[in-house]
């Protein structure tokens, strides 16, 4: 009896050590799809970027196309060929809110990842993330910027505020920032480089010199309120960039 239950125990054990090995090693290599943006308000916007493994970047751009050879379109039936072009693994997204309080202008972001339609399991997190923000054609000035951190991890946060238009940020390990400026209106650009590792107990970088970049237009309006507009640029990465 203790040998079939010794037995037993044996198999289990092997059986999970198996699934940790299965998931520490056999990780897809992934791709940039495609950007998807969402708003609750004019003063907020919501950009998630989908990545996925084994894409199928031409049968995406026929969908796409015959998607906008149509008199309507929503953003919608973009998802949906986008994730049927491939098989969703990771889904960041990057929270922006814009509001005043009192004399100052603030800009809150949340960090994240969500779940893809039809995205099984979270292999993959945000790794090295970098921000440099530039306040432009107006009088922004920035002030102060702040990072709210994971609590697992201690706050060494690097800030640097080169001038009073530009600052350059280490978000890494980090779940959101918040940029106090002053003046009454301008625009200021977001430029975030990130790297994805998988989410494992031996984490390894599967992608680097991932781009972001996102302007908000920033103008009075009546009274105390502040009229936003967003600008989200079409470069998924650096190589995109430099093109």
């Amino acid at each position: 009896m203790r040998r079939i239950v010794f037995i037993i125990l044996a198999v289990i054990v092997a059986a999970l050590v198996g699934l940790f090995c299965w998931r520490e090693f056999a990780i897809p290599g992934i791709n940039f799809v495609a950007d998807f943006t969402n708003s609750d308000s004019e003063h907020h916007i919501r950009v998630q970027r989908l990545y996925a493994a084994e894409v199928d970047h031409d049968a995406f751009n026929e969908a796409l196309e015959k998607i906008m050879n149509t008199t309507e379109y929503t953003e919608e039936e973009i998802y949906l060929a986008a994730i049927a072009s491939g098989i969703p693994e990771f889904f960041p997204s990057f929270s922006i809110g814009v509001y005043r309080e009192g004399e100052e202008i603030r800009v809150d972001s949340i960090l994240g990842s969500d779940y893809a339609e039809g995205q099984k399991d979270r292999r993959f997190r945000l790794g090295d993330i970098g921000l440099e923000v530039v306040s432009a054609a107006g009088d922004l000035v920035i002030e102060s910027v702040d990072v709210s951190r994971e609590a697992k991890n201690e706050d060494n946060t690097v800030i640097r505020i080169n001038s009073q238009q530009q600052a350059a940020v280490d978000l890494t390990g980090s779940t959101g920032f918040r940029i106090t400026m002053n003046g009454d209106g301008g625009t200021v650009t977001l430029r975030f480089t990130y790297s994805i590792e998988s989410d494992t107990f031996m984490p390894k970088t599967v992608l680097t010199e991932q781009f972001l970049e996102l302007s908000v237009v920033i103008t009075p309006g009546a009274g105390v309120n502040l009229d936003t507009a967003f600008i989200v640029s079409p470069y998924s990465n650096l190589e995109d960039l430099d093109n």
